[in-house]
């Protein structure tokens, strides 16, 4: 019975833990692929558990506000662009890296965290 009841409670907290939003706040690197070349810039990310809020700056398109989430390993933030255009990115976290693609224009993204 005891080495079921540990089986099982191994298990929960194994779960728990894959569920946990993966912590990210901090400043990173980020590069993002458009139809009109690369933008790269500073990517600052603040937590509040699941929620995240932040900034992108390129040299381009200025500061941008950022809103999103984390569940677990995906990451998912929207930033409007100038001219009213907003963008959605998708991706995965990987330790100190995140990567994924951005909507509209399915432009790839990476970030390394500083």
């Amino acid at each position: 019975m005891g080495k079921i009841l540990f089986a099982l409670l191994a298990t929960a907290l194994i779960v728990w833990a894959s569920d946990a939003p993966a912590q990210i706040a901090g400043d990173w690197t980020m590069s993002l692929e458009t139809p009109h070349g690369t933008l790269s810039g500073p990517l600052k990310i603040e937590q509040d558990g699941a929620k995240l809020s932040g900034s992108y700056e390129t040299e381009h398109a200025g500061k941008l506000a950022l809103t999103g989430k984390v569940e677990g390993q995906k990451v998912t933030f929207s930033m409007e662009a100038p001219g009213g255009m907003t963008l959605t990115f998708n991706g995965t976290v990987e330790g100190g890296k995140m990567s994924g693609k951005a909507d509209p224009f399915d432009g790839a993204w990476s970030a390394s965290k500083k």
